[in-house]
């Protein structure tokens, strides 16, 4: 039974691991994903304090803290040994028992994560193995916790969710089963916490070896068999000190006053890297401009448009001058700020210097980098054909809209035929047909391919007297929450009408599009979607855009992708 000392340890711990879990969910993946921010920009050759200072400063307290008074970031401030602890809370009152783990077992199993903590340092870190973050547990348990519903069902289907149901069937036998075994991060601490000065002792003269206070350990340690808790495994949540009937293990100063502290001196350095990461706006240099040709490519004027990140839209303005994108600015964002402002200068940067939306996302901020790049794809819609390049102003042949027409998105062009389906040959004497639903091509199935935003998109199209029938996806490059959204109203209208030209789904234009220029490919038609305006000017926002939304690079994915971070 706990000593009234012992119970208000816990209750302050427990308190703080609830204000810890509100206000840094995902600190875990952030301490990580910064340790891998420096390590790349050290073996890249960019390393630059003035972009790594928010990290530099929260490793160097994370680290700080551990070398000196142990790994209280585990005891107090992670999020994920929390739900740990409250799942095998929950499962003692159902599964009568604790699970016994063999000593000799326990102690081999315990390895696993430095084995973990390598491949990941030197495989996908350094050596960039194809690991695709949906195998990461880490970002799955960031997703369902994000409350952005829109991307939570995107998660389930995935080896990190199911890798993340393997670790909370653990944890209902085996207190912070991930913490014990699997944790990359408690593998590093852990050697970083080895020669701590601040140790929980004990008095062997009061202590009776009654061995409670090693049954209650959640790391499993043998404590009775040392006069101070010395292993790197410890991870001073002090419910041994609070089991102990005799009070022969003490801590100074007590256990409550030192991780509340140090927890403090954490999350005070995260608040600090937030106020100091200002958010940025990005405007294309005279330089770059004077490098550029004489004319762009894309329409002059100024867009607004929206991207999905981690926890809901984001909203940019670009202003596009003579055929460039000139200025992105952004207008608001949901995500939070320690991912999004790493991630905005860097991705905004890309984008002015590359002159597209399609840019690689800041590794440690795949969402947030990609909610920017999606809405900056958003407010060019109107600016980019059918293939999803942006159109050329300098040939009107392309029948590009110019900038400040303000035209609803109609499928067609009444002055126009609706067959742009059928062989445009005027020797041919065909009428367009696509209104009957016939095509000039022999019955069968066709494939053909598209551009998307990421990639190509592949389809195959049955053709039956004449009519489009059927149309089935064989594959695509684009982010499945997008291409999703737009598979089946797409082919449904297509089907429906009898044409590749089809309005655009809001929300996943190049999607959309891309499934429109594959048809039109499988049947060697014209997809010319050009009078139709895919978005409109100064704030009207058309579709959303098709972007990356999944993958959510916070957790294990190694490298940066671009240069940037975040």
């Amino acid at each position: 039974m706990r000593s009234k000392r012992g119970f208000f340890t816990q209750f302050i711990r427990h308190l703080v691991q609830a204000a810890a879990f509100i206000l840094f969910p995902g600190l875990f993946i952030t301490v990580f994903s910064a340790v891998r921010d420096i390590l790349a920009a050290f073996l890249d050759g960019s390393f630059s304090v003035g972009e790594l200072f928010p990290q530099m400063i929260l490793v160097f307290m994370v680290f700080l803290v551990t070398a000196l008074w142990g790994r209280f970031f585990c005891g107090f401030l992670c999020s994920f040994g929390m739900l740990q602890e409250l799942i095998f809370f929950f499962s003692r009152r159902v599964i009568s028992g604790k699970v016994r783990i063999p000593e000799r077992s326990d102690s081999v199993m315990k390895f696993l994560k430095y084995f973990i903590l390598v491949f990941i340092v030197a495989g996908i870190w350094i050596l960039a193995l194809p690991v695709d973050s949906s195998w990461n547990p880490w970002d799955v348990f960031g997703i369902l916790f994000s409350g952005n519903f829109s991307i939570i069902s995107l998660a389930i289907p995935t080896v990190g969710f199911a890798l993340l149901l393997v670790i909370m069937i653990g944890s209902l036998f085996v207190e912070r089963f991930f913490c014990r075994y699997l944790c990359p991060l408690g593998a590093l601490l852990a050697v970083v916490s080895g020669k701590r000065f601040y140790k929980i002792r004990r008095q062997s003269d009061s202590c009776t070896n009654c061995g409670l206070c090693t049954r209650s350990c959640s790391m499993g340690i043998r404590i009775p068999e040392k006069n101070a808790v010395i292993s790197g495994e410890c991870i001073q949540c002090m419910q041994c000190l609070s089991i102990c009937p005799k009070e022969s293990l003490s801590a100074s100063p007590a256990g409550a006053i030192a991780g509340t502290a140090a927890a403090a001196a954490i999350g005070g350095t995260v608040i600090v890297g937030n106020l100091i990461s200002f958010p940025v706006t990005e405007t294309m240099s005279d330089q770059q401009v004077t490098e550029k040709k004489e004319k762009g490519n894309y329409k002059d004027g100024v867009y607004t448009g929206v991207g999905e990140g981690f926890r809901g839209t984001t909203e940019v303005q670009v202003t596009v001058e003579d055929g460039y994108i000139a200025d992105i600015t952004i207008l608001s964002f949901k995500d939070d700020q320690e991912f999004f402002h790493k991630a905005q200068p860097a991705v905004i940067n890309a984008i002015l210097t590359e002159q597209t939306p399609n840019v690689s996302a800041v590794s440690g901020a795949t969402f947030s980098s990609n909610s920017i790049m999606d809405a900056v794809a958003d407010a060019l819609g109107s600016s980019v054909g059918s293939s999803g390049q942006p159109v050329d102003e300098s040939n009107p042949s392309d029948g590009s809209v110019e900038a400040g027409e303000n035209q609803e998105q109609t499928g067609s062009d009444e002055s126009q035929p609706s067959g742009d389906n059928v062989s445009e040959s005027s020797d041919s004497g065909q009428e367009s047909d696509s209104a009957s639903g016939q095509f000039s091509v022999a019955d069968g199935v066709y494939e053909g391919t598209g551009n998307g935003f990421r990639g190509t998109t592949s389809v195959s199209v049955t053709v039956e007297n004449g009519a489009i029938t059927d149309i089935t996806i064989n594959s695509y490059a684009d982010d499945v929450s997008y291409f999703t959204r737009a598979q089946d109203t797409v082919i449904s209208e297509i089907i429906s009408a009898q044409s590749v030209n089809v309005q655009a789904v809001s929300g996943a234009t190049f999607s959309s599009n891309s499934i429109m220029d594959a048809v039109a490919d499988a049947l060697g038609v014209s997809s010319d979607r050009s009078e139709q305006p895919a978005g409109k000017e100064s704030g009207s926002g058309a579709g959303r855009g098709n972007g990356p939304a999944g993958g959510h690079g916070r957790g294990w994915r190694g490298g940066r992708q671009n240069g940037g971070r975040k």
